[in-house]
């Protein structure tokens, strides 16, 4: 009954937001599962990640269906990605299995005019290896929304690989890609900004204006390989709080750049 109650509910925050989007101009984002390729032995387990672009400012929800072999993998379970999970509004979130070679999810920030900020992570998807062979995880249908809960035209890019084999000497998984993004976002007073990076290397993290004006250095120094956390409690060099506004996170190693823009709300 919860979960009948819940798909009510999700069929109709979309069927609203679509009504509402009649006769807009969709813009257009890109939708795609990382890593592209993962290699396991049966019994173990992996996640893949279904991730958005920057395409527009802000989202607001998001569905999508997902497709794979259930004689190479089983689903086991799933999650809101960074995105929402970093959000301060509250959220909705439901999935479910209609096949056993299927599995559909949808999440929504609740609230006027809420949203989240692009890019990043919109759902992470655990798997477990059955037998060895190989599956592709394929977008069968993906619905994105953006803050006035407009349709979005998504394009579908790169799909996840799952190769389940007991061979050894084989190609290692795919390293996480280079990103930055933070939580909560929008934040007050203070947000933690997540750098992921594949190796360590000379790193300067500092905090930028919408003007481009340096507020805050964050980090200068070597920044370890995978992940490192660094809290901005929204002052500037000289200890005092900025005001309300939109502030650039930006990553430098060396000829590397990575931005995330924040959300800063007094």
């Amino acid at each position: 009954m919860i979960r009948c109650r819940k798909a009510r509910f999700a069929a109709a925050v979309f069927a609203s937001a679509l009504f509402i989007s009649i006769g807009a101009q969709a813009q257009s984002v890109a939708v795609w599962v990382e890593p592209a390729e993962t290699r396991i032995a049966p019994g173990e387990y992996c996640t893949l990640y279904v991730h958005v672009d920057d395409g527009v400012d802000s989202l607001s929800c998001a569905e999508c269906v997902l497709g794979f072999d259930p004689a190479i993998v089983s689903f086991v379970s799933t999650r809101m990605g960074t995105l929402f999970t970093g959000s301060s509004f509250p959220k909705f979130f439901d999935w479910d299995t209609p096949s056993p070679d299927t599995v559909s999810f949808a999440a929504c920030v609740l609230g006027y005019r809420s949203y989240i900020i692009p890019p990043g992570s919109l759902f992470e998807i655990a798997f477990v290896a059955l037998s060895v062979g190989l599956t592709d995880l394929e977008i069968g249908r993906i619905s994105v929304l953006d803050i006035d809960r407009n349709q979005l035209a998504e394009q579908i890019g790169q799909r996840g690989r799952i190769i389940v084999t007991t061979q050894t000497g084989e190609k290692a998984p795919t390293p996480p890609s280079e990103r930055i993004w933070n939580y909560p976002n929008p934040f007050n007073p203070a947000t933690t900004i997540v750098l992921e990076l594949p190796a360590g290397r000379n790193t300067e993290l500092s905090i930028y204006d919408a003007t481009g004006r340096k507020v805050r250095g964050l980090f200068r120094g070597a920044a370890p390989a995978g992940r490192s956390e660094f809290r901005w409690d929204g002052t500037n060099e000289a200890g005092s709080a900025v005001g309300s506004g939109f502030y650039f996170a930006v990553s430098r190693s060396g000829s590397l750049q990575l931005e995330r823009k924040l959300v800063l709300i007094r």
